[in-house]
């Protein structure tokens, strides 16, 4: 028995399944610990794979929205507006065309981008997630930004440019506004860059007004508005009267001739005579107004004629640049500092256009604010008329001797005295002193030249002379006329009235040294009467015994504009251009431009435009970025070819839309440059889509 049990000590066979207990569960734990740890891999991966989705479809959101800016009206599923416009080749640029960055919908600005199951579930999502993105312009950029460098500042909502078009007048044809979009079917959109208020009515005919400002009226309103937000019409006491920017002038500047201006370059100043000025700058090619102030107080309706600028050639004003308008002076929204030029307008004086004419005017740079270019000047009274003699003449030279063709009789003073009395002293005053001429033979001549009258010369260049009299007390036996000229003014040869019971004769002189005061002021010799008795018989006489002046004349004052027709075009059929590179303030005035049937025309008021009313066409060739009437953007811009934008991505994750909500995953600023403007398929030079450059700033995620 002991043997045996020793026998079965000494055997391991059981030891062995110990073992092999112990291994088997050791794999058992370890197999258990394996699998536990892979379900929890698996549902970390899973998530991870989701939570990349989410970013992969922020991005996608972002790539297709910048596609979208590329390609703008040739984006796959872009749609095209319901309001007029240019929408065939559109790409945003942040113009006045009533779009948004992805067009519109409808009638309002599309600048949301939704893109439903934009990207396939993954990991742990039980659906496919959207996104939506939302844009927005960085300030300064686009179409209206100015250049690089060039502040322009945010206007102050009271004053008379913070909004592009204000019309003030509430009475009588010259208020209101009349707006008529030309072209496509009548189913044009006029476009206008900023707010829109008239304290009086807004008519459009055919097409659509479209701006991405307000519009309100004290009003009625008619035909089609597109605004942002909604018009608001019939509004009483809803549009206050801007207040009048300060004048650029505090007095009258130097007078300038229009007749004196050589290589047809006008310089800054007075200007008093509207048919002197529109026959000087008709007479040019291209009349070029240099930089500075000028004032045009016109006083031709005084003297028979009208107080009217016609322009039918070129005029451009500012630093001249050339090329073709727009574009040939430089403009303040692109440059800073530039001088540029104001014309100030006073009393009744204005212009008008022909079909042909081609203006362009371009301001100064002021600081930000809007460089008033068209001003009607708002205060301001004429000055009372200033009567001057009667005086005779400083001088009196006696014509003698033989000289081309005339041969002149000399004349005798009586009474003889000592020492002998002058010429001059003779025929100074009516008394006991005069002078008589016995002409020697057939056709002999009498001539003598008045001069150097006292107080003259203190007749400033450009004072207006509304009388002007000469009186002379003479007896003659000759049927041939005592005459008179003034200098080489025209008419000459002007005859003096027969004596009459005092012996006075008289002439009116007034046009004469009026015409010759625009070249100058009076001195010693300017103006000189030639009195004149030519071609007389043998033994005729002529006594004179006294020659006085009496002239009545207003110095140049600033004076307050009127009610006119500031502005026209009164051919109908306007195909020039006309355009200013910065502010029109002229609230006593009416701007009325058609562009009749011509596709070419261009009218444009880039910094604003105040009027009294306004009526208004434009073609749907308007030249790209150039609006009827805008507003430059806010900022220091970039140049008006390059826009930048923010894009806001949100993604909602396992969502069919994506309309609202969901988490704001990432946010892209890019800038969207186009090459220079061609003209390429059917129109005009503009940005062609796909030829976009897009640059991405900055690509951040957000945590």
């Amino acid at each position: 028995m002991r043997t045996r049990l020793q026998e079965l000590r000494a055997d391991d066979t059981g030891a062995m399944l110990i073992v092999a207990l112990i291994i088997i569960t050791a794999v058992a734990l370890v197999t258990g610990a394996l699998l536990s740890h892979g379900r929890t891999n698996f549902r970390a991966t899973a998530a991870l794979e989701g939570v990349a989705a989410s970013s992969y479809a922020a991005d996608t959101g972002a790539k297709v929205a910048l596609n979208d800016l590329r390609l703008g009206a040739r984006a796959p599923g872009w749609v095209t507006p319901t309001f007029p416009g240019f929408w065939s080749d559109w790409v945003y640029t942040n113009n006045a065309d009533g779009a948004g960055c992805f067009g519109a919908d409808g009638v309002l600005p599309k600048n949301t981008l939704e893109l439903k199951n934009l990207y396939p579930k993954a990991g742990d999502q039980s659906a496919d997630g959207s996104a939506r993105v939302e844009c927005s312009v960085v300030p300064g950029t686009g179409i209206f930004g100015a250049g690089s460098g060039v502040g322009i500042e945010d206007p102050d909502p009271t004053d008379a440019f913070a909004r592009s078009l204000t019309t003030v007048g509430t009475a009588g044809v010259r208020q209101g506004m009349i707006l008529k979009p030309l072209g496509t079917g009548n189913t044009a959109a006029m476009p206008v860059r900023g707010g829109i208020a008239s304290k009086s009515y807004i008519t459009v005919d055919n097409g659509a007004l479209v701006t991405d400002g307000y519009v309100k009226a004290e009003g009625t309103c008619t035909g089609v508005i597109v605004s942002n937000p909604a018009k608001a019409c019939n509004q009483a006491g809803s549009v206050p009267m801007p207040v009048a920017p300060p004048s650029p002038l505090a007095s009258v500047p130097p007078y300038q001739n229009p007749a004196s201006v050589t290589g047809c370059v006008f310089s800054p100043g007075f200007y008093n005579n509207a048919a002197a000025l529109s026959a000087a700058v008709n007479a040019c090619a291209t009349a070029r107004f240099a930089s500075g102030t000028y004032y045009f107080d016109f006083n031709d309706e005084m003297h028979g004629g009208q107080n009217v600028w016609n322009i039918t050639r070129t005029v451009v004003g500012g630093e001249y640049v050339g090329g073709t308008i727009p574009g040939t002076c430089k403009s303040p929204i692109f440059n800073d500092p530039i001088a540029g030029v104001q014309f100030v307008f006073g009393g009744t004086s204005r212009l008008t256009v022909s079909d042909t004419a081609h203006v362009e005017l371009c301001g100064p740079s002021n600081g930000g604010e809007p460089p008033l270019t068209l001003f009607q000047q708002q205060s301001g009274v004429a000055v009372a008329p200033i009567t001057m003699g009667p005086v005779s003449a400083g001088n009196v030279d006696q014509r003698t001797g033989n000289a081309g063709g005339d041969k002149w009789t000399a004349g005798t003073v009586a009474p003889v005295t000592t020492p002998p009395t002058s010429l001059q002293s003779a025929i100074a005053a009516a008394d006991a002193s005069n002078v008589t001429w016995t002409i020697a033979g057939n056709n002999d001549d009498v001539g003598i030249d008045l001069r150097n009258f006292p107080g003259l010369s203190a007749i400033p260049a450009g004072g207006d002379i509304s009388s002007a009299e000469l009186r002379v007390r003479y007896a003659k036996s000759s049927a041939r006329p005592l005459q008179v000229t003034v200098n080489s003014q025209l008419p000459a040869a002007l005859p003096v009235s027969a004596p009459d019971g005092a012996g006075w004769g008289s002439v009116q002189l007034a046009d004469q040294l009026r015409n010759l005061l625009a070249g100058g002021g009076f001195d010693a010799t300017r103006p000189t009467l030639e009195l004149r008795m030519m071609d007389a018989a043998k033994n005729d006489t002529l006594t004179i015994d006294a020659a006085t002046l009496t002239l009545t004349y207003a110095p140049a004052s600033l004076r307050a504009a009127q009610d006119v027709a500031f502005v026209l075009a009164p051919g109908g059929n306007f195909h020039g251009e006309f355009v200013v590179q910065g502010a029109t303030f002229a609230p006593r005035g009416y701007v009325d431009l058609d562009p009749g049937s011509s596709t070419s025309a261009l009218v444009a008021f880039r910094w604003g435009l105040v009027a009294s009313g306004v009526d208004l066409k434009a073609q749907p060739s308007q030249t790209f970025g150039y609006p009827l009437v805008s507003m430059p953007d806010a900022g220091h811009g970039l140049g008006n070819k390059v826009t930048v934008v923010d894009l806001a991505v949100h993604v909602c994750v396992e969502q069919p839309t994506c309309a609202s909500g969901g988490t704001h995953a990432l946010t892209v600023r890019a800038s969207i440059t186009d090459p220079p403007y061609t003209t390429w398929g059917s129109g005009p030079a503009r940005p062609e889509p796909g030829r976009r450059r897009v640059e991405v700033l900055s690509w951040a995620e957000q945590r």
